[in-house]
């Protein structure tokens, strides 16, 4: 998805002279080209993560459209409270494009892990958070989305799922109706759903967008619920505050009585070392572990 980005930002900027780049002294030969063709429009901040933030606020305000760009842990989690005060605060339309997605830089360790991005920028009012899983996807959401006046956070991950389908921001996509249970999930682990034994007999809600989802989104998600009440969500995040917790308040607002097991990452820190599919793998986000925790519906 990062050859996406670096193409996406290229062909924008051709029609919207107010588009600026800020980097994190990151992605230097992937985004070449636009420095090259664009030298007054892009900003090598450094390793400076919070003043990037501030300085694309400043942008903002001025009327210049910024994205901003670095690893996920270090422009989300490093910068929590300038994303907070400068940007949703002050309702500015600055975009945030993540690299390194929860498990890309694995064999870094767990200083670039992100894993509660999501989760701590969910609560945030003013700001739009998509979670892609495939470069086309992240493209159409992007342009779809580009100038809306919301900061927008994009999560992009090296792995992408193999399917192809119209995606738009706000809304979900329901990929399957069955009647043994409802999977959801975003991100490039709809792969992982697809290979679930029997994945045809359970209903299929792929939703790209975590925040915010439209009134039609929400009423579509409900109505496959109510015919499929037995809930697993999937996603490469923490389980606490993310999206299976923004399932369960859809649900809990339209007052439907649910059974859901969250599968993604605990409260814990992910000490080991190995590739992103080693930790997938541990923690259980795999196709086999899924079909198993959808069986132990049949059991309650």
């Amino acid at each position: 998805m990062r050859k996406a980005f670096a193409e996406s930002i290229l062909e924008l900027a051709e029609k919207d002279e107010k588009l600026v780049v800020l980097i994190g002294d990151i992605s230097h030969h992937l985004l070449k080209k636009f420095e090259e063709k664009y030298p007054n429009r892009f900003y090598n901040i450094g390793i400076c993560e919070q003043s990037m933030i501030g300085v694309a606020a400043g942008l903002a305000m001025e009327g210049y459209r910024p994205i901003v760009h670095t690893i996920a842990p270090f422009c989300v989690e490093r910068a929590y409270e300038q994303i907070k005060i400068d940007l949703c605060y002050q309702n500015l339309d600055v975009t945030i494009i993540s690299v390194g997605s929860s498990f890309d830089y694995a064999h870094l360790g767990c200083t670039h892990h992100c894993y509660s991005d999501v989760s701590i920028l969910r609560p945030l009012p003013n700001i739009d958070i998509y979670v892609p899983g495939t470069s086309d996807e992240y493209k159409k959401i992007f342009n779809d989305s580009w100038s809306n006046g919301n900061a927008k956070y994009f999560k992009l991950s090296k792995t992408e799922h193999k399917q192809n389908f119209e995606v738009s921001p706000g809304e979900c996509n329901v990929l399957n109706l069955g009647n043994e249970g409802t999977i959801f999930v975003n991100g490039h682990l709809l792969e992982e759903v697809l290979k679930i034994e029997n994945c045809k007999n359970y209903s299929i809600i792929y939703c790209p967008t975590i925040e915010p989802l439209s009134q039609n989104c929400k009423k579509v998600m409900c109505e496959v619920i109510k015919s499929n009440p037995n809930i697993l969500v999937v996603e490469e995040n923490s389980t606490s505050g993310g999206f299976g917790d923004k399932i369960s308040e859809i649900a809990f607002e339209a007052k439907l009585s649910i059974k859901m097991r969250k599968l993604g990452i605990p409260r814990k820190f992910c000490l080991n070392y190995g590739s992103a599919d080693d930790h997938r793998a541990d923690l259980g986000l795999i196709s086999k572990n899924m079909k198993k925790i959808l069986n132990e519906f049949k059991n309650v």
